[in-house]
């Protein structure tokens, strides 16, 4: 069947991420790296201003749209069946995402003519903790459960880019993120889910080793979907950005 995205909305991300801020041009704080275009190690200067807002990113910093990124809570997320490994439906609620403060990027890449930002970045360590509903086959075995558990994924790398289109807003120009592509890759994959068949723990325990033995099979079945929600959410929060700070103040005159 094919993978989709379903209660991962644009409007449900917003509401996460930007619940407590406003829209208004902004300036970019001092406490943040700021980097201008015209400069020769722009591209440098790039990848270590994002890295040092990441790492920072434990505390909002209102002023510009960023909300909490360590930990990421998301309302909502349901990852549709895949079509080999996966023949189940992964509802989840009250997500934490953590690990995003710890992302150190290779390379980034701005390229004004055609308005795409790409990065190439890694992180130690992303772990979902959530609540979840399932109920399906896991390979040929049935599963199902309801109750707490979470997912790592080691050594992530995430190559990503962002489509932005420029527009005018209050005499000042800004971006906004049009699409986003985004490609992950885990070096290994934890899974634990609680209270899988009513509490059978011979049965759950069986399970999450099945889950654990055969990571990889089980990602590469939905890994489209993890990317369309996990590009979402980065999209969604690089765009509140660029509501509020417009191009001139993030990158310095044309």
């Amino acid at each position: 069947m094919e993978q989709t995205v379903e209660t991962m909305t644009y409007a449900t991300v917003l509401y996460a991420l930007c619940l407590a801020t406003t829209c208004y041009s902004a300036e970019i704080p001092s406490s943040l790296q700021k980097c201008n275009r015209k400069d020769g190690n722009f591209d440098k200067c790039l990848v270590s201003a994002i890295d040092d807002a990441l790492s920072k990113s434990a505390n909002p910093v209102k002023e510009i749209g960023l909300g909490t990124l360590e930990p990421l809570d998301v309302p909502s997320l349901v990852i549709g069946e895949g079509s080999g490994a996966v023949a189940f439906q992964q509802n989840y609620r009250d997500i934490k995402i953590s690990g995003f403060s710890k992302v150190k990027c290779s390379k980034a890449d701005m390229n004004f003519d055609t308005k795409v930002l790409t990065l190439d970045c890694e992180t130690p360590l992303v772990r979902m903790d959530f609540h979840y509903e399932i109920n399906g086959k896991l390979l040929v075995l049935p599963i199902k459960g309801d109750g707490p558990g979470f997912i790592e994924m080691d050594k992530l790398r995430l190559e990503i880019s962002f489509a932005l289109e420029e527009h005018d807003k209050k005499g000042k120009k800004h971006y906004k993120v049009a699409s986003t592509k985004l490609v992950l890759t885990p070096q290994l994959m934890r899974f634990h889910l609680e209270n899988l068949f009513d509490g059978d723990k011979a049965l759950g325990d069986n399970i999450n080793q099945v889950l654990n033995e055969n990571w990889s099979e089980v990602f590469s079945d939905v890994k489209t979907s993890y990317e369309e929600a996990f590009g979402q959410i980065f999209g969604s929060i690089l765009d509140n950005v660029l509501k509020k700070v417009s191009t001139r103040e993030l990158f310095g005159d044309a």
